[in-house]
């Protein structure tokens, strides 16, 4: 397996945008096949799947980790169960562009009927079916470990790391070589409320509106020339601008897909 590169970049722009001294992007937008967080650890979880026809994720419609796997895996099935992230116009890029992938069934329901169709299929399969853990979490991976090493020892240990959660695996693989990092809950209330919970170093009960959270993106956008997502970095950056005082210095995770052009 090729070990993926990590790419740094700094912005002037976002440190004064936010009043901090430096801002470093972790820009895993980049890698390939959609990119994303989880890119690299689904490099090892492919690598380690065997002889599967079919993979089943119940995630949010328009996963971009199903997207992800459609591509490293062409001649595998990849069965969506997909719940509502109230991302506007990204969320239905997203559910658009799987709808268009010849390898992923999509469906779009409620978080209790998806969940319950994730769990009849699961009892009905037979040899030939994966199915992953909720949200697609793979856990600590290698790869990622790496690659926070990496990071790290390219912009020093006097940076605060920022992080959206989802799953919360990319939180607690920081968090286990550094203790300066933050993680930015993004799920639904009732998720987002036990995840605060259980998560060590997990921020942001409260997330700004979907209107309030586009706004900060377009703002963003002006600064960097990118334009990142509304469900994820979207409320990232809106946690952080609301913020009255962070750290001096800042190494901020882009974890959306790359490409998408909402």
């Amino acid at each position: 397996m090729t070990e993926l590169k990590t790419s740094i970049e700094y912005s002037p722009g976002l440190a004064a945008w936010l009043g901090v001294d430096e801002v470093a992007l972790v820009r895993e937008d980049l890698l390939p096949d959609g990119g994303g967080k989880k890119r690299r650890a689904l490099a090892q979880f492919v690598d380690g799947l065997g002889e599967i026809e079919h993979i089943h994720l119940l995630s949010y419609a328009g996963s971009h980790t199903a997207y992800t796997l459609s591509r490293l895996l062409p001649e595998v099935m990849i069965h969506l169960y997909g719940t509502h992230s109230h991302g506007g116009g990204y969320e239905q890029k997203m559910i658009s562009l799987l709808d268009e992938t010849d390898n992923i069934s999509q469906r779009i329901g409620s978080s209790l009927s998806m969940t319950m169709a994730f769990n009849r299929h699961r009892r009905t399969s037979k040899r030939g079916h994966y199915f992953m853990r909720i949200g697609g979490s793979l856990g600590e991976d290698i790869p990622t470990k790496h690659a926070i090493k990496d990071t790290i020892d390219t912009i020093g240990k006097d940076f605060h790391h920022v992080v959206a959660v989802a799953s919360g695996d990319l939180l607690t693989s920081i968090s286990n070589q550094t203790s300066t990092v933050t993680g930015v809950l993004t799920q639904p209330l009732a998720i987002r409320t036990l995840k605060y919970f259980k998560l060590k170093m997990a921020s942001g009960l409260w997330k700004a509106t979907l209107d309030q959270r586009i706004k900060t993106i377009r703002e963003v956008e002006e600064l960097t020339g990118q334009t990142w997502d509304p469900i994820f970095m979207g409320t990232l950056f809106a946690y952080l601008k609301r913020q009255r005082e962070l750290p001096s210095k800042l190494c901020i995770w882009v974890t959306c897909p790359s490409g998408v052009d909402w």
